[in-house]
């Protein structure tokens, strides 16, 4: 019998609280075991579980999922952030805003979602140097993710917010939402210089995914971030790199929301 080191020491059994990861592809999520092992250093009995659910079975899954009592409830990643927050459930005000979600908690009257994703996002760029004040941005995917980070850019100071994204409808209704919560916002074309370049899609998770953004976007001494964990550094991070840049790898942003995802599911009001 050969032991996964990685899990040594780790309670399991069956007393175990179960939360799980969804997201379509799921391989790639790297919250399980950091989440898992902050959880249990703080003496709670529980672990994160991957699970790979395609678009159209993210509703029955919610429904059955409300029926296992040792379920705390679900991280939600790329493409299910904004599915998820339309289903029938309380969402806070991070949620609301965004209209996404990456965290929900089982209570006895359904679900209850929040958005940890951006005030995750600004936390990182903190940690690594950069101050958003200020600054002009360029972001890149108005999905979940996208409008998590846009909306937390936005309170924390950003000069404006520049919005690129193939799909017209989710780039215009992201510019419409920065606007009337009162922040500069419009089209980007993702190619004009901007001090802050977000990658928030998810290309960039296989090596033959084009760039999402030109890369005159990059100037000496800018930033770009990403959102995308694995790889560590994506194209766009190396290309960046290459020209002179700031890089802000994704993996930045899943670590700066451990502790509060740890407090979200397990601050005492959940059943």
């Amino acid at each position: 019998m050969t032991t996964n080191e990685p899990w040594e020491g780790l309670r399991l059994d069956g007393h175990t609280v179960v939360l799980g990861i969804i997201g379509d592809p799921v391989a790639q999520v790297k919250a399980p075991l950091p989440l898992t092992r902050l959880l249990q250093a703080r003496g709670t009995n529980a672990v994160l579980v991957p699970l790979h659910v395609q678009g159209g079975d993210v509703g029955s899954l919610f429904d059955a999922l409300h029926a296992v009592r040792n379920l705390a409830g679900i991280v939600v990643t790329v493409p299910h952030k904004q599915r998820v927050a339309a289903l029938a459930m309380e969402l806070l005000p991070a949620a609301q805003q965004a209209r996404a979600v990456n965290v929900v908690r089982r209570t006895p009257q359904g679900w209850q979602g929040d958005l940890l994703d951006g005030a995750g996002f600004v936390r990182g760029l903190v940690r690594s140097g950069f101050d958003v004040e200020g600054r002009r941005v360029g972001l890149v995917g108005a999905g979940g993710a996208g409008c998590a980070i846009a909306v937390a850019l936005a309170a924390a100071g950003a000069a404006a917010i520049d919005v690129q994204d193939v799909d017209e409808t989710k780039q215009l209704a992201l510019i419409d939402r920065l606007r009337a919560l009162g922040h500069i916002a419009g089209r980007w074309d993702a190619a004009s210089p901007r001090d802050l370049v977000v990658n928030a899609t998810p290309a960039g998770m296989r090596p033959e995914d084009p760039l999402p953004i030109t890369l005159s976007a990059i100037r000496p001494g800018h930033t770009v971030a990403e959102v995308i964990m694995e790889p560590a550094i994506t194209s766009l991070l190396a290309h960046a790199q290459q020209l002179g840049a700031r890089v802000v790898p994704g993996r930045h942003m899943m670590e700066e929301q451990l502790e509060a995802m740890a407090d979200f599911f397990f601050d005492g009001t959940q059943e």
